[in-house]
């Protein structure tokens, strides 16, 4: 697999919102394209898109139309030249099903806000848009939006469907206003936000130690290694920096691991909502990351630390064990070219209990379509097009081709976990992992070519891949987490509210300090106490009560 597609799950960039727009129909001819005949099983005919059989055409028109567009340029950069707005596989796919695309707004990223900000003052709107959460409210409000309800219980294919409830629909459901849809969110991408612990397992060999199965065993080995001066180098236990609050770091994973968590929001046993990070069980597992501290198993200059000086001390051999996310492989892949072996597991629990990931899903925004659209419905069609050809590879897999179909995109959110699965699956069968009917995914050939690479002739170039999808590698973890449901998000799914934007902030130094100074020793830990009390009075209690109004109403 190519780089691109999982690095942007880890660093959270997936596009959520689109750029696509319609308008009045054409009278000129054109010829429809209807991919999948079989997909329009099940949804209501409408009046003008019914095929010759009566059936409804969920992928174009019959007559043309012309839509407008928007579109950020960013995304084409690594394109094929051959290939331009008016003249690309998407555009062309289309216009072959009567859809002809035009972009009214264009350009880089940095400027495309403020075109769309000027056209949303002067009402000079692109037919289909590519929204922000709070533009999504705004317009919303003041009734430009087009309400999408029926074309999408009319046009939405099946597997456009599966695609937009992946992540159970948490998405798709704030686009939902007393009833009715007024956009398209996509499904955020979680499967890989995971706890990966990397360990040198040479050192563990030579200590005579086992892979760990609890928090005891994993703090056991940081003291040995320490203790043993492995290398001659180790003085490190387990290393952490200064990102304490921050999803997939030393910190927030650790915590994970004794069943506390930082700033999502859990419902009690009342049924309200409730912040993760005043409750009973942060102050229990930071008593635990206190007394390991104490003991001089963390790294006792955590709080100054950047992310990169902690790998820097694990190549270097001043500690053996990392903890961070499933690209760890990145980071210590320059290790293992000088001869140091490590292995990854799964984080352990302190209890022998399931490890619950924390995950956190805010609406970002969405593809929305304009109150002044004729056809409203097209925007689903792009999708539905978008859903049906993208998967079968070839022109429309090709790098960044994709972006051509912005904002109508919508991917698998577990593809990693899948080409995991179904490489380790051959290899456990003792077939070929790269069979004829695998050829047609790019990303699965890429990814399995440079990791038979390193696993049959240890080709250090396909090291990552072989220790993010191979067999016991970071992907093997996440796996296990996705059978096992080791997933816990939060409950809070929408947009900040205007209370969390105002105090936000200050709720998060105050977090970030509590969580440092009682580690480190700085504040008892009873401290925590008087935090608690702080946090409410500095904003978090007029959230919680913002946040419960939210849910109750949804």
């Amino acid at each position: 697999m190519q780089k691109r597609r999982w690095m942007s799950v880890i660093l959270a960039l997936a596009l959520a919102a689109g750029l696509v727009g319609c308008g009045a129909k054409e009278t000129d001819g054109g010829e429809t394209n209807e991919p999948n005949q079989e997909e329009t099983d099940g949804n209501e005919e409408g009046e003008n898109e019914e095929g010759e059989n009566g059936e409804v055409n969920i992928f174009g028109y019959d007559e043309p139309i012309t839509i407008t567009s928007m579109m950020a340029t960013d995304n084409l950069a690594t394109a094929p030249e051959e290939y331009t707005l008016e003249d690309n596989p998407f555009v062309n796919l289309f216009k072959e099903n009567g859809i002809n695309v035009e972009y009214k707004i264009s350009g880089l990223n940095e400027d495309l806000q403020t075109k769309l900000n000027m056209a949303i003052t002067t009402g000079d709107l692109p037919d289909i848009m590519s929204l922000s959460a709070q533009q999504f409210k705004e317009l919303y409000e003041d009734g430009q939006l087009a309400d999408l309800t029926d074309a999408y219980e009319t046009y939405a294919s099946d597997r456009l469907k599966e695609l937009l409830n992946q992540d159970g629909g948490e998405m798709l459901q704030n686009c939902y206003i007393d009833g009715r849809l007024y956009g398209i969110a996509t499904p955020a991408e979680w499967y890989d936000y995971i706890s990966v612990v990397a360990i040198r397992s040479d050192w563990l060999e030579e200590c005579g130690l086992s892979a760990p199965e609890t928090m005891e065993d994993l703090w056991n080995i940081a003291k040995t290694f320490k203790d043993s001066n492995m290398g001659g180098t180790c003085t490190i236990g387990i290393g952490m920096n200064k990102a304490v609050t921050t999803l997939l770091q030393p910190t927030v994973n650790l915590l994970n691991a004794y069943h506390a968590y930082v700033g999502i929001w859990l419902e009690d046993e009342e049924g309200a909502l409730v912040n993760s990070t005043i409750q009973p069980e942060m102050k229990e597992a930071l008593f635990a990351l206190a007394e390991k501290y104490q003991e001089g198993l963390i790294d006792p200059e955590f709080a100054t630390k950047e992310y990169a000086q902690m790998v820097e001390d694990a190549l270097a051999g001043r500690s053996g064990i990392m903890v961070g996310a499933f690209t760890l492989p990145f980071d210590l892949v320059n290790g293992a070219k000088e001869g140091q072996e490590w292995s990854y597991y799964a984080m352990p629990s302190v209890d022998g209990e399931l490890v619950r990931y924390q995950e956190s899903l805010a609406f970002g925004g969405a593809t929305c379509v304009s109150a002044e659209c004729e056809n409203p419905e097209a925007v689903i069609k792009l999708y539905n097009l978008f859903a049906e050809y993208f998967p079968t590879g070839g022109e429309y897999g090709e790098t960044a081709v994709n972006n051509f179909a912005y904002p109508t995109v919508v991917y698998e959110i577990n593809k990693n976990v899948d080409i995991h699965n179904r490489y380790v699956g051959y290899l456990q069968a003792g077939e070929d992992p790269l069979l004829e009917e695998e050829l047609s995914d790019g990303d699965y050939v890429n990814t399995v070519e440079q990791a038979e690479a390193y696993r049959l002739n240890n080709d250090m170039e396909g090291y990552i891949m072989w220790t993010v999808f191979g067999e016991n590698s970071t992907e093997s973890i996440v796996a296990d987490a996705v059978e096992n449901d080791a997933y816990l998000v939060s409950k809070y799914t929408a947009a900040p509210t205007d209370l969390m934007n105002e105090y936000n902030s200050t709720l998060n130094t105050l977090t970030e300090q509590m969580i440092t100074n009682i580690i480190s020793g700085n504040q008892p830990v009873d401290y925590f106490d008087e935090f608690v009390s702080e946090w409410l009075a500095s904003g978090g209690e007029k959230i919680t009560g913002e946040v419960n109004e939210w849910y109750q109403n949804r």
